[in-house]
């Protein structure tokens, strides 16, 4: 039986619930969007979270779910990362000088669902893509998708790369569509909510149009055969905050080769049938297969036939790997310690560094054993 794997990448770390804190609203900002459509808005029933998702395989989506404890929290060393800081940083910019925009787009209207499941749901890759606010990315991703393609020894033709972007909320016609097709909205209604997200992203000065982390801080890949197309999907907001941190020439290829390994996991059946991904805890389970495409992205990036990173950069990399890890021991989609995933990517370059004289790539199915050897110690604790 294939099993849903819903874990986190975009660390929003409960943003609403944290987000009461004295805002100041822009005096007149909600002037163009208030009148009768506002109480329609609000109250509207829309819950966030409440959208079923695929029977199918995803891996790295927002879902938050409390489990019991993966390990023990005082035998690690877990601090939060600038990648966080990044996200909210940006989030409460809003919250603090335009609450009563924040309150409608992410509380009322949940804008940023809105972008995650077009994306997941309707988006493919029939029209062109791009990457990046304003496609400073997309040369690069096009590129190491093919070089993953080309890599790796799993069947890929079929997976599809698709950019996320928030800007697509100043498309009334798409966030209608969504509104429609995954919350089950009547035509009317859709309509309002789509004309009330365009006009707050018009009067705002602190969303930017949509190109802002609040509406686009993830990145995910999803296998539903017979419903939804193989995907990976690359979120603007997640690149641009690995940009900000002085991450952008290696930290969006790193995230692009982590999730084409979510791919390799699904085509080869590992949800299924290892042990670590079956036993234990939730967030057990979860941290296992993370740290596994942890190290499976390593091994592709500093591969002397793969993207054959130089040192300087993999010292980035394996920084941006750190960044991305969590301390969320009691949640189902605990990624590992920063430190447990630097060791991951750490194993992931080392078996790459033995094989660059002679360049050979070993296949996905002795990887992934030699990974499954060196679990254990890993997953050490820090202290």
């Amino acid at each position: 039986m294939r099993r849903t794997s819903i874990v986190s990448a975009s660390l929003m770390l409960g943003l609403v619930a944290s987000a009461c804190s004295e805002p100041v609203t822009a005096p007149g900002a909600m002037d163009v969007v208030a009148g009768p459509q506002l109480s329609v808005a609000a109250g509207n029933g829309l819950q966030r979270g409440s959208v079923a998702l695929p029977s199918g395989l995803i891996s790295d989506l927002r879902q938050v779910a409390l489990g019991n404890e993966a390990i023990n929290p005082a035998d690690y060393v877990c601090t939060q990362t600038e990648i966080n800081d990044f996200f909210l940083d940006n989030a409460y910019n809003i919250i603090d000088n335009e609450f009563e925009i924040f309150d409608l787009l992410y509380n009322d209207l949940l804008a940023d669902e809105v972008v995650m499941y077009h994306a997941l749901y309707i988006l493919e890759d029939d029209q062109p893509q791009y990457f990046g606010y304003n496609g400073e990315y997309t040369h690069i991703m096009q590129k190491t998708h093919r070089d993953a393609k080309r890599f790796f020894d799993i069947e890929s033709s079929d997976i599809q790369l698709l950019g996320m972007h928030g800007s697509m909320l100043a498309d009334t016609a798409a966030v209608a569509h969504t509104y429609r097709y995954v919350y089950g909205v009547d035509p009317v209604t859709a309509g309002i909510f789509a004309g009330l997200i365009k006009d707050a992203l018009e009067v705002s000065t602190t969303v930017n149009g949509g190109n802002h982390p609040l509406f686009s801080f993830n990145a995910f890949a999803i296998s539903a055969p017979g419903f939804i197309p193989d995907k990976i999907v690359m979120g603007d907001g997640f690149m641009a905050g690995l940009d900000a941190l002085g991450y952008g020439d290696v930290g969006p290829q790193a995230i692009y080769a982590h999730e084409f390994a979510h791919h390799i996991q699904y085509e080869n059946g590992y949800f299924a049938t290892d042990e670590h991904a079956n036993t234990g805890t939730g967030a057990e389970q979860t941290r296992y297969t993370e740290m596994m495409a942890d190290a499976y992205a390593a091994y592709f990036l500093t591969h002397a036939r793969g993207l054959a990173l130089n040192k300087h950069r993999v010292a980035q990399f394996l920084e941006a790997f750190h960044q991305i890890g969590d301390c969320a021991f009691t949640n189902d989609g605990h990624h590992g310690t920063p430190n447990q995933r630097m060791r991951a990517a750490q194993f992931g370059f080392d078996v790459a560094d033995q094989a660059h004289k002679q360049g050979h790539i070993i296949s996905t199915e002795q990887f992934h054993d030699m990974f499954v050897e060196a679990y254990p110690a890993m997953i050490a604790p820090d202290a």
